[in-house]
């Protein structure tokens, strides 16, 4: 069997977010992939078996991506909130430059296809943001965090992110650095003890 060409595999991915930024997740369908990424339906089929293992596969896809960026220059040794606002940065600016990729994922959590495979998802995701759960642990024994449990203030940090993004992509929020300041310390409040 002739080995699977990881480039068409990117182009089929990409083509989901694509369709994600214009249609949603609910717009997504093997005819209009195939269409967006220039490739034959039957060739999909080989790189997956249906639309529900190519979206998986796009989640983990895009989860890599962001968490990569996310964490990039992170060092727990530096103080929390320092770290926090480069988190909050980093994270933001992947939402702004990958805004079909944010839309995917946004709409992806809100979906029936987050239950496929919960546990695993949640498990690579405890691991994949082992930093954000050490940094939470520092912050609460420094007793600059609140106690919350890690989970429930990770959705809250991820909460505002996506609302500062979402507004500055829809041109709700000027792209300033002053009013990102501002959204970075209204979460900072929401989480500081």
């Amino acid at each position: 069997m002739k080995p699977l060409d990881p480039i068409k595999e990117e182009r089929i991915i990409e083509a989901v977010f694509t369709i994600a930024g214009i249609h949603g997740i609910a717009g997504i369908n093997i005819a209009r992939i195939s269409k967006e990424a220039g490739i034959g339906v039957g060739s999909i089929y080989t790189y997956f078996k249906n639309k529900e293992e190519l979206i998986q596969a796009a989640y983990v896809s895009v989860e890599d991506k962001i968490t990569k960026e996310m964490y990039a220059g992170f060092d727990i040794n530096i103080p929390v909130k320092i770290s926090f606002k480069r988190i909050f940065m980093n994270t933001l600016k992947y939402r702004l430059r990958h805004y079909n990729e944010t839309v995917f994922i946004d709409q992806y959590v809100q979906s029936n296809y987050v239950q496929l495979n919960f546990d695993k998802q949640i498990k690579d995701f405890e691991i994949k943001n082992s930093s954000l759960y050490d940094l939470i642990q520092k912050g609460q024994k420094e007793g600059v965090l609140v106690m919350f449990t890690p989970f429930t203030m990770i959705c809250y940090i991820i909460g505002a992110i996506r609302s500062a993004s979402n507004g500055i992509a829809q041109k709700f929020i000027p792209l300033q650095k002053q009013v990102i300041d501002d959204c970075f310390n209204m979460m900072w409040k929401g989480i500081s003890s």
